[in-house]
Parts: C-alpha cells; structure tokens; sequence
C-alpha cells in the first residue's frame, strides 16, 4: 500500500514538473522583442511578444517600429496602453546610448502611479535594442520631474526590478493641506490624492505638495515659490523642515502666520507630529517677515476660515 502511494505521489509529481516545463516562456527569437503595457488594475507591466520587421542594426527604424506597437495594445491582450489616451508622443533623437523621447506636456501630467508605470514600460521595451543603455524623458520640452520636483534624469530598465513589481515600493495616500484663502487673510483645507515612493518619508511628501500650491482655482499658494526642501525630519515628535533662503521672499499677498500655519496644521494631520520646528539652511535665527522662526510650532486651527 505504502509503495502504491509513493508510486501515485511520484507520478503527480512529473504531471507538475511537466505542466511547469510547459509554462516556461521560450527565448526570444532573433528579431523578436517584448513589448510593455500594464494590466487593466494599472499596477504592474503586461509584456508581448513582437516580431519586428526592422533588422537589429537599424536602431532608427527599430525605435520608429517598437515605439509605433508601444502606443496601440494588440487587439487580443486584455491590457492597456502605458500612457494615458491624453498624452501625444512626438518623436524622438539619439546621442550615443541615449535614446530621447519627447511627448506634450500632458505626459507630466499623468497620474504618478501611472507615469511609473509608463516609464518603466518604455525603458523594458526600448532598451532592448542594441546600443540603446538609457532612455530620456521630456514632457513638453522639458525633463521629465518626479513628485518632489526633481529631474529623473537618465532612465535605465535596471530600475525597474521584475517587470516593476517593486511598483509596491509605491503607496497611495489621502493628504489634507491647509492653503490661503482669496484673501489671504484663514487657511483652507484641500484634500489630495498622492501616490509616492516608500523610501520618501510622509512628512516631505506633504511639504513638496504645499510648494506646488493648490489645485482649488479659489485658493493661493502659502509657500514662495523659489522655495527649496533641504531636508524633513523627525525627532521626538518635532518635525523639522529645513527650507533654502528662497522661503524668506515672503508672499505679499498672505498673511505671515497663514503661511506658517499653513505648514504646521498640514503637518500636524500626521499622528506622530506634535510641533514643527521651520529652519531656514539649519538654523532657526532667521524671521519669516514679521515671524520668528526661533521655536517649535504646535498646531493652531483659529485660522480656519469657516464655511
């Protein structure tokens, strides 16, 4: 009996060694190459084989051929193109192993979960071809910017681990800033949507949205906007948050304590901030106009206007 079941047992073992053989994907052809969509969740990158017509040496004409099957998913994949329907690929230029690609400028306008997604999609397909190590992104004439405004720089399909997987490095979350109001005088609330990377703490994501102002057409930015974040960190319940000098070019037309409160209240929403202490290049002798920067700031909700 006991070698009956050791025979059953071995047996179902080859099924499943035979059935797994048969899942392995077989090796590109010469002249094939994957081509990246993402799933219809816009989690991660569906591939697809394709057959290109132009041979490998012909690096323009393979560019031109992958980047014309990128932008139209195949009639039989339940996918979805990486780029939103929106953003207009217009061409692109080659400078040794660089290959450039220049969309309008409604590709920096994508989502961030999806503009990764898009990214990683392009650089797996495209640096495929030989001689091509990094790919170029420029929304509308200008480099593409990640979400704390900073230049992306040179893309390398080596980023994208396992067809994105480490697409979980990312994390959406629901953010309420504190804005001016039209007169500059009470503080509005507006509620975000972001999608940011793990390894950036909550406390900088927030202070990177309040510098690029709100998106209510009613509301003003409470931040100058030559502003740069040196440094966001914590310790012991202060959140510290080292501006460069172009935060004290202070804003005319708001209030200088909406502007710190702005700040602080926005920061205070995170349950692990109790006070915010601004610095401005490390040190905290400076004045933000009639403001002294001198202390740590705890959370004060009279400024808001009421509705």
């Amino acid at each position: 009996m006991r070698n009956k079941i050791l025979l059953i047992i071995m047996i179902m073992l080859s099924f499943t060694l035979i059935s797994c053989k048969k899942k392995e994907a077989r090796p590109l052809e010469e002249n094939e190459y994957y081509i990246y969509y993402i799933n219809t969740n816009m989690n991660t990158l569906v591939e697809s084989r394709y057959s290109a017509d132009a041979q490998r040496y012909d690096t323009q004409a393979l560019v031109n051929e992958l980047m014309m099957h990128f932008l139209k998913v195949p009639d039989d994949l339940e996918a979805m193109g990486a780029l939103s329907d929106k953003v207009t690929y217009q061409g692109f230029s080659i400078d040794g192993n660089i290959l450039y690609l220049n969309f309008d400028t409604n590709y920096q306008g994508m989502e961030v979960s999806r503009e990764v997604l898009a990214r990683a999609a392009l650089a797996k397909t495209l640096i495929q071809i030989d001689g091509i190590e990094y790919i170029s992104i420029r929304s509308g004439e200008q480099p593409l910017l990640n979400a704390r405004g900073e230049n992306v720089g040179l893309i390398s399909s080596t980023n994208f681990i396992n067809s994105v997987s480490n697409i979980n490095s990312f994390e959406k979350a629901t953010l309420l800033l504190y804005f001016s109001d039209e007169s500059g005088t009470k503080l509005v609330a507006e509620t975000r949507d972001v999608f940011y990377d793990l390894n950036t703490s909550r406390e900088r994501i927030i202070v990177d949205e309040l510098i690029k102002g709100p998106f209510t057409a009613s509301l003003k930015a409470t931040i100058p906007s030559d502003t740069k974040v040196i440094s966001v960190t914590m310790n012991e319940g202060i959140c510290y948050v080292n501006f460069d000098e172009g935060f004290l070019n202070s804003l005319s037309d708001v209030l200088d304590s909406i502007t710190i409160y702005s700040i602080v209240d926005s920061l205070s929403e995170m349950p692990n901030v109790s006070r915010v202490q601004i610095l401005v290049n490390g040190k905290s002798d400076k004045n933000y106009n009639t403001i002294s920067l001198g202390t740590s700031v705890e959370r004060n909700l009279d400024y808001l206007k009421e509705e």
